[in-house]
């Protein structure tokens, strides 16, 4: 049979089977992706979802103020103003310039200022800061500008800026700079008040989410709840600051000083009321000083190591009246030099004589080394038992440790172990007066506190109240007995009675005071080509007083670092203004702004003043070792 050609076969089993397995993958890929996306990517895919339906808010908190004592003087408060931005790679090189000149004309800018933007707006950067902070009138001129077509390729953008409002003490300064730091350009605390109470016054952004549900209903979640910023008042007269950061800076430059620090303190409840430091800064210009000269950011006052001199006489005084050998009336014997350690070491006075037999009172009157370097060595049956005495003592009037002071960046000092370097007769008698130990100015004033409000170690304190709650007194421990402290208040005042220099420049008519100061020598290590030397033309100045009514009311501590002398020869160390000096200018500036009236000079001992009542009873023992933080001593409360 002959077949049709009309009759022809178009089924294939390859094609077909080649078909299906085509149409099987494409249904297994499918349900694989379907399996993928509802159940690995589910979550991802869900929360893609909702995102479109959900707003995250950010709430970020306004730093906390802080004022003085008054609560009415603001010393640091955040702000809004506007920063000026510019584009320079949108504009032209002539654009640029006119610009430049048009801002600097209409804001008035300072010379350097103006160089500064002219310096970014030639750089062609992308995006650039101009000028930092704005404020309301300087923001209204620059929008007239831009309205007016005379400055370009620039826009304004609203920042939290920290202000620092008060004028300082100094030129080109701020009140308290020192006291407060300030806060970088992260937002971040650094130095002073701002770094140590940076959790606090910064708080904590809080953050909610809002998002529409399924029936088309908004639902807001807290993610956190954040934290409320925190105001600090502080124990510091804004008055009396301003008042003390001008003695300071002017004594600075008079005596041609590398520092001046000047510290008023109330020694029964631990606030100081001043701490001023000179040289100072504008806080509000940070940047400039951190280019310029960093150094001045650190706080003489509390971080700068010195060598006191004799004001360290007054702790050796305690020590001898403790062990029972002495009393301010016993007699010792003064000398031109003293010869120790088998004849190896000598001691001398600073003006290299003998005034003979003197009580201990007026040897301390008269800061006689030689009698205090024997009433030191007296203190033990040998050089060890005598340091291991006095280095004790030290402890208890916390010497080798943090006061525990509300500041960032403070020191604890330097003070040798006896236990762990053996101290020969000579580092006896050098450590009785005031030399190879390194002090701050603070620990000083703590130290003279317990010596005046009977014998209690109180913390120093900045801050009065947080948020308008009271910080307590803490009293770290008992320094010495209140016997004592009557008897260091009669002889402190004995300084500034019986010695007619000190007499004369510390005057304070009608009002009680004493003190006593320290002149010592500062090593250069550097110098001798390595060997080192004593500096021949610098010292170290410092005055540690006390003044009040009646009795002890306010302890004034004053260093003068590095000052240069007018008048140098054996015993005679004169400056155009004398530490003691300043001191007695800052007590009448505290008279002035407390209203303190005069009175009739207490009588010898007196430890209550119509100001201060009572001192609180110590609530802890004294550090038992050197450095470290402070633990965490119990407060009290005055009643």
């Amino acid at each position: 049979m002959t077949s049709d050609p009309r009759d022809v076969r178009t089924d294939s089993r390859i094609r077909a089977n080649l078909v299906a397995f085509v149409l099987i993958l494409v249904a297994v890929t499918c349900v694989a992706r379907l399996g993928y996306w509802q159940v690995v990517a589910r979550d991802r895919l869900l929360e893609a979802g909702a995102s479109q339906m959900r707003a995250t808010v950010t709430n970020e908190p306004i730093r906390g103020t802080i004022t003085d004592r008054t609560g009415a003087v603001v010393l640091a408060t955040t702000v809004l103003r506007h920063r000026l931005v510019s584009q320079a790679t949108a504009l032209p090189a002539a654009d640029r310039v006119t610009t430049a000149e048009a801002l600097v004309t209409a804001l008035a800018l300072s010379v350097p200022t103006a160089a500064r933007l002219r310096t970014a707006l030639e750089s062609g950067r992308k995006w650039t800061v101009l000028l930092p902070a704005l404020d309301d009138t300087q923001t209204d001129v620059v929008r007239s500008e831009i309205a007016a077509g005379r400055v370009r390729g620039v826009s304004l953008e609203e920042v939290r800026v920290r202000l620092y409002p008060q004028p300082g003490g100094g030129i080109g300064t701020t009140l308290a700079s020192h006291i407060l730091g300030f806060v970088n350009a992260n937002g971040g605390g650094q130095y002073g008040l701002e770094e140590y109470y940076n959790e606090q016054l910064a708080g904590a952004t809080s953050v909610s989410t809002t998002t529409r549900g399924a029936d088309g209903q908004m639902v807001t979640t807290q993610v956190s709840a954040g934290r409320t910023p925190a105001n600090l008042q502080l124990c510091i007269d804004a008055t009396l600051q301003t008042l003390v950061e001008q003695e300071v800076s002017t004594a600075g430059i008079a005596d041609d000083a590398e520092s001046v620090s000047a510290i008023v303190m109330d020694p029964y409840t631990g606030g100081v009321i001043t701490s001023a430091s000179w040289p100072a800064y504008d806080a509000n210009t940070f940047g400039v000083t951190a280019a310029r000269d960093p150094s001045r950011f650190i706080n003489p006052a509390t971080t700068s190591v010195y060598e006191p001199g004799s004001v360290m006489k007054a702790i050796t005084s305690v020590a001898a009246l403790e062990s029972g050998l002495y009393t301010p009336t016993s007699v010792i014997q003064d000398e031109a030099v003293l010869t120790l350690d088998h004849g190896a070491t000598k001691v001398r006075n600073a003006d290299h004589k003998s005034k003979g037999s003197m009580t201990l009172t007026a040897a301390f009157a008269w800061s006689r080394n030689i009698v205090f370097s024997k009433v030191g060595l007296s203190l033990g049956s040998n050089a060890r038992e005598a340091a291991t005495r006095l280095y004790a003592t030290w402890l208890r009037f916390g010497f080798g440790g943090k006061t525990g002071i509300d500041i960032a960046g403070e020191s604890q000092g330097l003070v040798n172990d006896p236990a762990d370097r053996r101290w020969r007769e000579i580092d006896v008698a050098n450590a009785s007066f005031g030399q190879g130990v390194g002090t701050t100015l603070m620990q000083l004033a703590v130290a003279y506190s317990a010596l005046v409000n009977g014998g209690v170690l109180v913390r120093p304190r900045i801050v009065d109240s947080i948020d308008g709650v009271t910080v307590p007194i803490t009293v770290r421990g008992t320094a010495t007995t209140p016997e004592v402290s009557a008897q260091l208040v009669h002889m402190t005042g004995q300084v500034t009675k019986s010695v007619p220099f000190y007499a004369r420049l510390t005057k304070l008519d009608g009002y009680a005071q004493g003190g006593k100061s320290g002149t010592a020598q500062i090593w250069l290590k550097d110098a001798d080509g390595g060997k080192g030397a004593w500096d021949a033309e610098h010292f170290n100045f410092t005055f540690i007083g006390w003044v009040g009514k009646t009795a002890p009311e306010y302890v004034i501590a004053i260093a003068i670092r590095r000052g240069t002398p007018v008048v140098q020869r054996q015993g005679v160390i004169l400056n155009r203004i004398e530490s003691f000096e300043l001191f007695r200018r800052v007590a009448q500036d505290l008279i002035s702004v407390y209203n303190i009236p005069p009175a009739v000079a207490a009588a010898a001992g007196a430890l209550t003043s119509p100001t201060h009542p009572g001192v609180p009873e110590p609530s802890a023992l004294a550090l038992p070792a050197v450095g470290g933080d402070l633990p965490a001593f119990r407060s009290v409360r005055r009643g």
